[in-house]
């Protein structure tokens, strides 16, 4: 029996199916798999939405400073509103202050982007510094 009469054998044709089949399944997976991932997703805001700027005003005239607040939706499913902030606020020297929640009333779809100008609610006493953290939001059906 020679090398070549292993080729016409049973177990090679099924050697050589469960191959073709690993392979289909491999590129399948490499071209699809993203696509059928995000249809088994929830909605998850803090993997989703994504702050693309924020900037803390406390020098603007009046007696609350303001937000400049970039927001970023980075799904392909899912459409947020009430979108929920937690601002921490830092002094000139880096040391916090104090931590806040901001509750943002925009709609954001889909890949859209959002800049949203706000004033803060609150006197922020010897505040320099704001940054923020996505920490949950609405998901609209």
């Amino acid at each position: 029996m020679n090398i070549f009469s292993f080729l016409q054998t049973r177990q090679w044709i099924l050697v050589r199916r469960l191959i073709l089949l690993g392979i289909v399944l491999f590129l399948g997976f490499r071209i699809y798999g993203g696509s059928l991932m995000a249809r088994l997703q929830r909605p998850h805001p803090q993997r989703d939405i994504v702050v693309t700027r924020s900037e803390f005003r406390p020098d603007l005239p009046g007696e609350r400073p303001a937000w400049f607040i970039g927001l970023k939706n980075q799904s392909s499913r899912f459409t947020y509103d009430k979108i929920e902030l937690e601002a921490t606020y830092t002094d000139s020297a880096g040391a916090v202050l104090e931590q806040d929640k901001l509750v943002i009333r925009e709609k954001l779809d889909p890949g859209e982007e959002a800049l949203v100008g706000s004033r803060d609610v609150r006197e922020r006493a010897g505040a320099a510094q704001g940054s923020l953290k996505v920490m949950g939001a609405a998901n609209v059906e």
